[in-house]
């Protein structure tokens, strides 16, 4: 109840407060957590990538809370959470010209992982969101939603919010959740006045029915060349000037929810300014570009459409005495590549690893978090320099054909760190292993903490610059990057990464196999233990995913003949040991009337 003194208040009950929210209730500290609005909710977010899930189930086994483990693969999201997310088994990205329809060739596509740590999801936030919100609820934290917090105040002693609708909250420790539109960062002006970002861009998204798999755009023969369907893929229009975020939520055999999300990133150098409404602009900028106009055709949106101004932020720091931002109360970028959530996630394990120890040691002084801050502007600074680079070669195909291969580089080793450090885990159950996910060899974003893969980006930015100012053509300098990839020495050959025309890398058992023997056996001394993980544990729990599908088909079966012949069924047992709910912790105040605001840097 208000009045209550807490151990830690959250300020926002999105998936990341949410998150430590659950880590920080199961080890015994009094948490509330504070929403302004009430659940469910839109919010978008809504594309995983390969390491992010990975560290989902680090984070799970690390604190006890299986749930989070759950979000990481789309099997237990599905079975587990939401069959209204959808699947995603690939990063694809159509190339266009402007004036000419898509051409034959200008496709690339990076596979996710597979299981057993795989495929990746499309997030339905509104049912994710809400769903992590309860689980919090059932490890102990207090939910206070329609609350909104109008002043923030902190000194030696501990943080007090005070709310609209429900007085005040006191807490020794306050985490501030709550994104783009952070009041902690207000009061205390932690926001650059200038974002320190070289990219540069505005958005206009919506939900939409009708939207046709992508597939469609392609002819027979370029379907068949693909690695898996673009319609189970998040799907990119790229352009100059531009990109187009498809995200499909009804793309599997079992899906509940046929809503697409939609978004236009525009690069503010070239649509500086709306003009008209968000939907009749999205309308113009899609007829410039043929296939991406028979894309959307007949599409409808389901919700209004949103138009921002400059998405970027920083922040000069996102920590003080008794208090840590998460990542998008600090910082946001922009949604290409669904790199947010991995900061948010390498995030969370650093804060309530550092959080746990403080209460213990009753320090909360800003330098025992001051890592973190140094992570999380690391991280941005990379992802900027990957995606501003990638706004700058979508002008060109040669360009951003090449420039690709930076960032699925950096995508693939950037999980196989996190992927060793979980498989030598579950191979051993040694705890002291997941601790090297905080280690600065393991805590990055698209390879932001492996020194090789920062310099090869480095260099091949400089070729995309020379070509974006007229000193080279886009031919040669997308030629000469593809020279600087083919002679790294830590990338295995067989993958073609320095090829134009290079193969699609795949990541099934058999693939995933060779690509670990490669690094065992023939990679730099550096990069061998980076790579390597136990192949008998990996063999085992795909295996092990195997047998469980199996054991579910089966219990389906036998349920649904069950039920043809008899009514009763003990499927929800009820003794004293079954957990009921706490409803005394959920606090809610009555809805407003009025479109709630969405925050485009909600956990993207």
């Amino acid at each position: 109840m208000a009045g209550q003194r807490y151990d830690v208040a959250v300020l926002g009950s999105g998936i990341g407060g949410s998150m430590l929210a659950c880590i920080l209730a199961k080890r015994g500290l009094t948490v509330v957590l504070v929403e302004g609005a009430t659940h469910p909710r839109f919010a978008i977010g809504e594309s995983l990538i390969p390491e992010t899930g990975v560290r989902l189930r680090i984070i799970a086994e690390k604190y006890g809370i299986p749930e989070i483990g759950w979000l990481a693969t789309f099997q237990t999201l599905r079975d587990r959470i939401s069959p209204a997310c959808g699947v995603k088994r690939s990063f694809s990205f159509l190339h266009h010209d402007r004036g000419a329809r898509h051409q034959p060739g200008h496709v690339n596509q990076l596979p996710t992982l597979t299981p057993p740590v795989g495929p990746d999801s499309h997030l339905f936030r509104q049912d994710t969101d809400a769903y992590f919100a309860g689980v919090a609820v059932r490890y102990g934290a207090r939910l206070v939603t329609g609350a909104p917090v109008t002043a923030v105040k902190l000194n030696r002693h501990g943080v007090t919010l005070t709310t609209a609708t429900h007085g005040d909250f006191e807490a020794e420790f306050l985490i501030d959740a709550s994104g783009m539109k952070s009041l902690v960062s207000d009061q205390l002006g932690l926001r650059d006045p200038e974002p320190r970002f070289r990219t540069n861009t505005r958005a206009i998204y919506t939900h939409m029915v009708g939207v046709p798999p992508a597939d469609a755009l392609l002819t027979t023969k370029g379907r068949k060349q693909l690695a898996s369907p673009l319609g189970q893929a998040t799907m990119h229009h790229v352009f100059d000037g531009g990109w187009i975020w498809v995200i499909p939520f009804g793309n599997h055999r079992y899906a509940t929810n046929q809503l697409t999300s939609v978004g236009m990133l525009l690069d503010r150098r070239k649509y500086p300014d709306p003009t008209g409404a968000p939907a009749d602009e999205f309308r113009a900028v899609a007829s410039q570009f043929p296939s991406i106009a028979q894309h959307f055709a007949n599409a409808s949106a389901v919700r209004p459409w949103v138009g921002t101004g400059r998405l970027q932020y920083s922040s000069s720091r996102m920590v003080a005495d008794r208090m840590i931002q998460l990542p998008h109360a600090a910082a946001f970028l922009d949604p290409l590549y669904s790199s947010g959530m991995s900061v948010l996630t390498v995030a969370v394990d650093q804060i309530a690893g550092r959080l746990l120890t403080a209460f213990e040691d009753r320090r909360f002084g800003r330098e025992n978090f001051v890592p973190v801050e140094s992570f999380v502007n690391r991280a941005f600074d990379h992802y900027d320099l990957v995606v501003s680079h990638s706004f700058d070669a979508f002008a060109h195909w040669e360009l951003w054909n090449a420039w690709n291969r930076n960032w699925a580089i950096g995508n693939m080793l950037g999980t196989f760190g996190s992927l060793s450090v979980l498989m030598r885990y579950l191979a051993s159950r040694d705890p002291a292993i997941l601790e090297e996910s905080v280690d600065p060899l393991h805590a990055g974003v698209l390879g932001s903490q492996l020194p090789e893969v920062v310099e090869l980006m480095r260099r091949s930015a400089e070729h995309i610059a020379e070509a974006a100012a007229g000193r080279a053509s886009p031919a040669a300098a997308g030629a000469e990057i593809f020279r600087l990839i083919g002679a790294a020495d830590f990338l295995p050959p067989y993958l073609r990464f320095g090829d134009p025309d290079g193969g699609v890398p795949t990541f099934t058992l058999q693939a995933g196999a060779r690509h670990v023997t490669w690094y065992r056996t023939q990679a730099p001394e550096q990069w061998r233990r980076h790579c390597d993980f136990p192949l008998s544990t990996y063999s085992w729990h795909a295996l092990g995913y195997l047998a469980g599908t199996a054991g579910q088909v089966a219990g389906r079966l036998f349920g649904d003949s069950r039920d043809v012949v008899r009514a009763r069924n003990h499927e929800l047992p009820v003794g004293p040991d079954t957990w009921q709910p706490d409803l005394s912790a959920l606090a809610t105040a009555p809805l407003t009337t009025g479109e709630l605001p969405v925050d485009v840097a909600s956990a993207r």
